[in-house]
């Protein structure tokens, strides 16, 4: 899923509930915040989106209960080849 294991490691923390930008700290992995990229179609841009984050070159992107988990799944793969990054997904369950 990553290229590197302290991308990996960072992953793992924040699926385990640390706040993103703590994790990458920890482990020196650069992050940013709210990053703004095009999605592309057919090799041509067609609209922008704004990650919430963006660690080490992967877009993160989070998954939790809320929705169907095959609606979930359909839209995080339709975003993910949109997007000329490589795409982290976290599963997260639905706070209580």
């Amino acid at each position: 899923m990553s290229a590197s294991a302290p991308v990996d490691r960072v992953l793992e923390r924040i699926a385990q509930g640390d706040d993103v930008a703590a994790a990458c700290s920890v482990e020196g992995v650069a992050c940013q915040h709210d990053v703004r990229v095009d999605a592309h179609y057919d090799g041509k841009p067609v609209c922008t989106v704004t990650l919430p984050w963006v660690v080490d070159g992967h877009a993160l992107l989070f998954a939790d209960q809320t929705i169907a988990a095959s609606v979930a799944e359909e839209r995080l793969a339709s975003l993910a080849a949109a997007l000329a990054m490589p795409v982290c997904v976290i599963r997260r369950t639905a706070a209580a």
